[in-house]
């Protein structure tokens, strides 16, 4: 490869354990890969954020909005079901005998009509609950604003990094 093509390097002297040395070598040994490619490697994961970590803590992000939105449709559905049954109760009197046995005889082909609806409805592009309003838990720039605190924090737990020149 000519020179031209090459991207201009820079020599770096951080410090590091000697057993975090021992491992690099270790690794560039078993591998064959120069442990300058596998530092900048990982120094360029580290600065972009592309980290199993950050990917992983992204999805885990993604999956608590999700799980908090399942929730509240779980909790609005107990709700809904609950005025129901206290409306069905308040309107519906006490039936005796005769009316009680034609009423048992209605319910079975009642609850089918309300069956097929129900299968009408949840097989249609519109449902009840894409009707209400959602709350927006978090959007792309404030996603990005907490992996940046992540990575800022995760940087000041680990006392090694930022060694450089010492």
């Amino acid at each position: 490869m000519s020179k031209a093509l090459r991207h201009p390097r820079v020599r770096l002297h951080p410090y590091v354990e000697q057993a975090l040395a021992n491992r690099l070598s270790a690794h560039c040994a078993a591998t064959g890969i120069p442990s300058s490619s596998v530092v900048e490697a990982a120094l360029r994961q580290y600065l972009d954020g592309t980290s199993d970590r950050t990917l992983i803590l992204r999805l885990l992000n993604r999956l608590s909005r999700a799980e908090a939105r399942t929730q509240r449709d779980l909790e609005l559905l107990s709700e809904a079901f609950g005025v129901w049954v206290r409306v069905w109760f308040a309107h519906t009197p006490p039936m005796e005998g005769a009316a009680k046995e034609l009423a048992r005889r209605t319910a079975e082909s009642r609850f089918a009509q309300f069956v097929e609806h129900v299968v009408e409805r949840f097989s249609g592009e519109k449902r009840f609950l894409d009707v209400l309003p959602r709350e927006v838990l978090a959007d792309e720039v404030e996603l990005e604003k907490i992996a940046s605190e992540s990575r800022v924090v995760g940087a000041a737990a680990d006392p090694t990094e930022g060694s450089h020149g010492e």
